[in-house]
């Protein structure tokens, strides 16, 4: 029906899309009016809870360029201070990673930033070093495998192993953890805590502010992944340093009660079911003890920290003697369970060109570690490709 001026109405004008936007609108006012009633009955209006096990792994894809300080660099060995690249492939794994197409060999790393070595030109860092020390040595085509995450603890690296080396068959695994551990039980009690860096179970609560942040994301990634790196890298270089890297900032100021029967029992029962896993799977555990420095003659950003210790209860004195025990009960573990443990530890010279800080590797230690842990497991190895070479041997017999 045309009005009064004789021009016709919306719905004369088009028909078909108003009834359209009717039919919508009263669809959707139906299942508002649905969603009430069942709400009614089964209790207040919420969101439902997504909940997810936390692969905590460097980003696959990532590309960085870092400055280290000259004091990483083995200058003994002419090794001059130049920027180094931190790759990372599609799996998540340090690279060099996947050399061969079809290895002899397959070893794999699991530790936090002491075996990720991530300040290390690459393809000095151990755990790749060590795979072309065995190469070269056994004359087979090895794989070696990064895994470490800065900050990760044994859980992390258990759910790693899970998750990430069993598809690979590896031959063996080896694992050095212990100032993490160490660290997170201390301040946190429990592995499973709530800590925003290394919770392992991650609630999210699904919202539109959440949708739309991650439709950016993936925009984002699609489009401008490097220089969005570059701009986070800025940022992080802009900040202050403790800001940047202090993930227990939550519990600062507290006073800490030290269990250390606690403490210990925790670390050995995930040092435990590291081997029960990878046994389960005809994979060779190896534990390692944690090089470090905290004997004294630290840095005075080391300091820094040992007073923020302090103020929680705990003396450097105390800090040290537990550092200590982690690493005992990684020997202790080992010879329990019949496992080849590599001290390094012992072996490592605890000096500034070898451990720059309180526990991270030099260029120059990161060599001599990979030396170490090639000779060490060189008869795991070769155990390793004897039994591969008789059972191929038997299957090809008529």
């Amino acid at each position: 029906m045309a009005g009064q001026d004789g021009e016709k109405n919306l719905f004369e004008r088009h028909p078909r899309k108003t009834l359209a936007v009717v039919v919508v609108l009263a669809i959707l006012a139906l299942a508002l009016v649905t969603d009430n009633i069942i709400g009614g009955k089964v209790g207040p209006r919420q969101a439902p809870l997504q909940r997810y096990v936390r692969l905590r792994e460097l980003s696959p894809g990532t590309f960085e360029v870092i400055r280290p300080p000259a004091k990483i660099f083995d200058a003994e060995a002419g090794s001059q201070p130049r920027p180094v690249q931190i790759r990372v492939d599609e799996q998540g794994f340090l690279m060099p990673s996947r050399i061969h197409a079809h290895p002899d060999l397959v070893l794999a790393f699991l530790g936090g930033s002491t075996t990720e070595c991530r300040v290390v030109p690459e393809e000095n860092r151990f755990p790749c070093l060590t795979g072309r020390f065995l190469e070269k040595d056994l004359k087979v085509r090895v794989n070696s495998y990064n895994a470490a995450r800065s900050g990760n603890n044994s859980l992390h690296s258990l759910n790693i192993l899970l998750h990430k080396l069993l598809p690979l068959q590896p031959d063996i695994v080896v694992m050095m953890h212990n100032i993490n551990d160490l660290v997170t039980l201390l301040y946190e009690k429990t592995y499973w805590n709530t800590n925003a860096s290394r919770r392992v179970v991650l609630v999210v609560k699904p919202t539109l502010e959440g949708h739309v942040r991650g439709f950016f994301q993936v925009l984002r990634e699609q489009t401008i992944p490097h220089l969005y790196r570059a701009m986070v890298e800025l940022s992080q270089r802009v900040r202050k340093k403790d800001e940047e890297q202090d993930e227990f900032r939550q519990v600062r100021g507290r006073k800490v009660t030290i269990d250390r029967p606690a403490l210990l029992r925790e670390f050995r029962s995930n040092m435990r079911m590291f081997i029960d896993m990878c046994r389960s799977r005809q994979i060779a555990p190896v534990l390692m003890t944690q090089p470090n420095r905290l004997s004294g003659n630290l840095d005075p950003e080391t300091w820094k920290e040992v007073k923020v210790m302090e103020a929680m209860g705990i003396r450097f004195a105390e800090f040290e003697e537990l550092h200590g025990l982690f690493n005992q009960a990684v020997r202790d573990v080992g010879i329990a369970n019949q496992v080849l443990v590599i001290d390094l530890a012992r072996e490592i010279p605890a000096e500034p060109r070898y451990v720059y800080d309180p526990v991270h590797l030099t260029e120059k230690a990161s060599k001599l570690a990979a030396r170490i842990i090639s000779r060490d497991v060189k008869p795991l190895a070769q155990e390793r490709l004897q039994a591969r070479t008789q059972q191929s041997s038997r299957s090809s017999e008529p």
